[in-house]
């Protein structure tokens, strides 16, 4: 059986170097009947089957290639609490009380993330040692200082730091004018969160299939029926946690959202006196740039950067020696020390840089639209789906459920975003 990886030709992930051992999981060659069908073994899938497991449904995923494939093994590992966009936007967005409700959801993220991980003993070099969104020039304080204040409102611990503390906990002295510290966020692994998601499930029962692409999923007397080359799957209910990287077989779910790429870059483990001085708590750290840039130093003292666009090509000469610079710039002590490792992901971005949870058909639903920050919310999503597909109860479902979205010029747009990045880049190379 093929064990796929979550990396594409040319590409090192250090996730997948460092990821101890591979789920192995049989491909899906039978017919099975279960009470929900999971296509996309993602954090929201895996989280959905095992929450659906624990309350003792019937469930079985199914995974096109690999778990933690797409973006749930291909992000920085940052655990964060909310969305992109602040408190006061959502609520613009979905109304004040179903944007409250979004919002106390996704504020709680980090706890679950982070239970899951104690409850099941998840081998993930988890650390919740906090984050910072951290200010890369004075005039974004402004920003932050209001950002911190609506996330208190919602019973965030979330606090302001001052430049001087800015500059400690980031080693960095470009960060010299503060951020917001969230210290119930923190950082993991993200593909050995993965990996130890698709165990729980396993062992609450779930049924969980790799190498098996869904062809054709169609109604039949109430029922879904899902086609695989070599299986069949009969379901009451059908949740469809592809995202970024659904195909064609999706029921358009690809159509929702644009695709858009972040790239990472990771050098070996430094020296320890490099490396204690670079982010010496351990934070997760992104700024408040255009073309935002995260930062943090895992267990093994390697430094890992993040930020937009695909290493793709021609492209990648040009993004690592941005990032190269950047990195320079932000933390000299490494001036001279080579990447070791390059990687990609591609993200599901909406037009209102919110996430979606859309009804495809009679009993299908499909969260898609992440916008990069996946981890706590696609594990949030995946509990709260398994509530409500248990219970029936929609009332209790803190997240708008609509009908398919679909992104207009939907290639144009992700084009626009993959060359603007690049111009950016190059820009700022000068």
């Amino acid at each position: 059986m093929t064990q796929y990886i979550p990396q594409n030709v040319g590409e090192n992930s250090l996730w997948n170097h460092t990821a101890a051992s591979i789920p192995v999981t049989k491909t899906l060659e039978e017919s099975l009947q279960a009470d929900v069908l999971v296509v996309g073994g993602g954090y929201t899938g895996l989280s959905s089957a095992l929450h659906l497991a624990e309350k003792g449904a019937s469930v079985v995923l199914l995974e096109a290639k690999g778990f933690g494939f797409g973006g749930s093994g291909r992000n920085a590992g940052l655990v964060n609490a909310g969305v992109w966009k602040s408190p006061e936007y959502v609520e613009q967005q979905l109304g004040q009380e179903q944007g409250r409700r979004f919002n106390q959801a996704m504020q709680d993220s980090p706890r679950l993330v982070f239970d899951l991980i104690e409850q099941y003993r998840i081998d993930c070099d988890a650390s919740q040692c906090g984050t910072i969104n951290i200010a890369h020039k004075a005039s974004a304080m402004r920003y932050l200082e209001h950002r911190c204040e609506q996330m208190q409102k919602i019973g965030a611990q979330a606090r302001i730091i001052d430049g001087d503390t800015a500059q400690a906990l980031s080693g960095s002295p470009k960060y010299r004018h503060g951020g917001i510290l969230d210290p119930t966020a923190g950082t993991i692994h993200p593909l050995k969160y993965a990996f130890g998601l698709s165990q729980a499930a396993s062992t609450n029962g779930a049924k969980l299939y790799q190498d098996s692409p869904l062809d054709k999923l169609t109604r039949q007397d109430n029922h879904w029926i899902a086609e695989t080359s070599s299986g069949q799957v009969k379901a009451e209910q059908v949740v469809i946690a592809t995202n970024a990287y659904a195909d064609d077989h999706s029921q358009g779910v690809r159509e929702s959202t644009l695709p858009v790429y972040i790239f990472q870059c990771a050098t070996a483990a430094l020296p320890p006196a490099v490396a204690d001085s670079i982010i010496p708590q351990r934070h997760g750290l992104w700024d408040t740039r255009t073309l935002m840039t995260s930062s943090r130093v895992d267990n093994e003292g390697r430094l890992i950067m993040s930020s937009a666009g695909s290493l793709s090509g021609f492209y990648r000469s040009i993004r690592q020696s941005w990032m190269t610079r950047l990195r320079n710039k932000l933390y000299p002590q490494t001036r001279g020390i080579p990447w070791a490792y390059h990687w990609t992901g591609q993200v599901g971005v909406t037009s209102t840089k919110l996430l979606r949870i859309q009804v495809l058909a009679p009993g299908v639903l499909a969260p898609a639209g992440y916008n990069g920050r996946g981890i706590g919310p696609g594990t949030v999503i995946g509990k709260h789906l398994a509530d409500t597909l248990v219970s029936g109860n929609r009332d209790e479902f803190p997240f708008q459920i609509e009908s398919l979205q679909r992104e207009s010029w939907r290639k144009s747009r992700a084009a626009y975003y993959e060359y603007g990045t690049l111009a950016l880049q190059l820009i700022d190379s000068r």
